[in-house]
């Protein structure tokens, strides 16, 4: 008597969990057809018991992980052993819905049973795929404005400013239909209060305002439904914002050029308006770094934060939780790349450590990446008595001369030697490359990295004079004055 009671209560009592149970719990033949279901199995997919009657359970799978499933399904009626498995399935309404599953096969049963335990991870996988999405598009758009940076640093003409500018914006935001505008539309007009790289929206646009030329703002507009994240307004107000001092620069420049147009005897630039250009832009560079390293580094490091909490707070399972520590581990490399970056746009301790020691941190961080190995030698450096902006300046030639053997010269082996005598510097590179041999001495004067290093040089005061030995290797002098005038 007492036996029944209990069995009646037991019964009871595994039926209650069944119903409430918010796992799906169901029953399926070799064919995959249900034969019992607990009701929230009907309740996630929409379905009622008799619209999945004597139907593949498979046909609500999302068609793509059918083939997947199918195989995993074979596999285990043949091993006779269980199994787990991720996949996505459609509801009866259309929406699609992360589901985790563990099979049990039960050999022997009529029909060749399976006992499916099923969670809906929706949430879950939503989540791990917006984190998968934020590190992805914020390594995309720190990418950009590395590659942004370094190529305005070449920039001399509106007409590349404006080309770049535009390939940037259809890169990166590719339905935002940007546009240089003729006119100034009439509501942004309004605004006075309008500075320049400023980021507003009106309407459905988003107008920015480079600066002026000829006493007429110049602007650019985009389509203001491109910007979706809160990311990307950040990248957009970075890159205005570097746009704003290339494009101010420019102005300066061919103000400046205009002048000394009719004075000029010759097609050179004056060397006192190149060193003022490269000022500027190191000026440029200190902003973008402390930019870069203010916002997107922070919003990186937040982002980092978040996804170390929720991986300590949540017992997810091995699969998921293996490829959470993967996207953690992608953004601490983002982290390092961002810092890398504004170390690069402004080596620290630059004036404190001096150039000797500068340049040696700088050849021991490159060599742990480069394929050819540095050389450096120099004599007499620790107490030069040079300035920051030479100190800069050099430091600046050093990083394009390793540039140059990364690009162009496959080289080995790079050497730099510096040494001083009377009042000058000797700066030599040599390498055993394969990058000039072979070529005029027009065409490797017109090399991006060589006219840059030149351009540096003549800014400092300095000459420079570079050989390409016929069988192998590159080899540039630079003659640089310790004392710059004051122009």
């Amino acid at each position: 008597m007492i036996g029944g009671v209990f069995m009646k209560y037991s019964v009871q009592f595994f039926e209650t969990i069944l119903n409430y149970t918010s796992d799906m719990l169901f029953i399926v033949d070799q064919n995959r057809h249900i034969q019992y279901a607990t009701p929230s199995f009907y309740e996630i997919t929409g379905y009622s018991a008799e619209e999945l009657k004597d139907v593949d359970a498979f046909t609500i799978l999302h068609p793509e992980d059918r083939e997947m499933m199918m195989k995993r399904h074979k596999h285990l009626l043949d091993s006779e052993k269980s199994n787990s498995s991720e996949y996505r399935m459609i509801r009866k309404n259309g929406e699609v819905r992360f589901a985790e599953c563990k099979t049990t096969p039960l050999p022997g049963t009529e029909n060749y049973l399976q006992v499916v335990s099923t969670r809906d991870i929706t949430e879950r996988k939503r989540a791990e795929l917006e984190l998968q999405y934020h590190k992805n598009r914020h390594e995309l758009l720190q990418t950009s404005l590395r590659s942004y940076s370094n190529d305005l640093t070449a920039v001399m003409k509106l007409a590349d400013l404006e080309e770049r500018m535009m390939r940037e914006l259809v890169s990166i935001l590719p339905e935002s239909n940007p546009k240089i505008l003729s006119s100034v539309p009439e509501k942004f007009a309004m605004e006075n209060d309008i500075g320049n790289g400023k980021v507003v929206k009106i309407s459905d646009s988003i107008f920015i305002k480079i600066g002026e030329k000829n006493q007429q703002p110049y602007i650019i507009s985009l389509e203001a439904e491109a910007i979706r994240e809160t990311m990307d307004v950040i990248w957009l107000e970075t890159f205005s914002h570097y746009s704003v001092m290339v494009f101010e620069n420019l102005n300066i420049i061919e103000t400046l050029l205009n002048e000394i147009g009719t004075k000029a005897s010759n097609n050179e630039t004056p060397s006192w308006l190149i060193r003022m250009m490269f000022n500027l832009q190191e000026q440029q560079r200190l902003t973008l770094s402390s930019d870069l390293h203010d916002t997107v580094l922070q919003e990186q490091i937040d982002l980092y934060r978040r996804l170390e909490s929720l991986i300590k707070r949540y017992d997810f399972n091995q699969d998921a939780k293996v490829k959470l520590i993967e996207i953690e581990q992608g953004l601490l490399d983002i982290i390092h790349a961002i810092r890398t970056t504004c170390n690069n746009l402004r080596p620290p301790l630059l004036r404190e450590l001096g150039l000797e020691k500068s340049l040696e941190n700088l050849f021991e961080h490159v060599q742990l990446s480069s394929t050819y190995r540095i050389l450096f030698h120099s004599k007499i450096l620790t107490q030069l008595p040079i300035s920051e902006e030479q100190t800069i300046g050099i430091y600046r030639i050093a990083q394009e001369f390793l540039r140059l053997a990364e690009d162009y010269t496959q080289a080995n082996v790079v050497k730099f030697d510096l040494s001083v005598e009377n009042d000058n510097l000797t700066f030599i590179y040599s390498d055993d490359g394969l990058g000039f041999v072979g070529q005029p001495e027009s065409s490797i004067s017109s090399n991006i990295r060589i006219t840059s290093v030149n351009q540096r040089v003549r800014g400092l005061g300095g000459k420079m004079e570079f050989t390409s030995i016929d069988v192998r290797g590159f080899v540039a002098t630079l003659e640089l004055p310790l004392y710059l005038e004051r122009s």
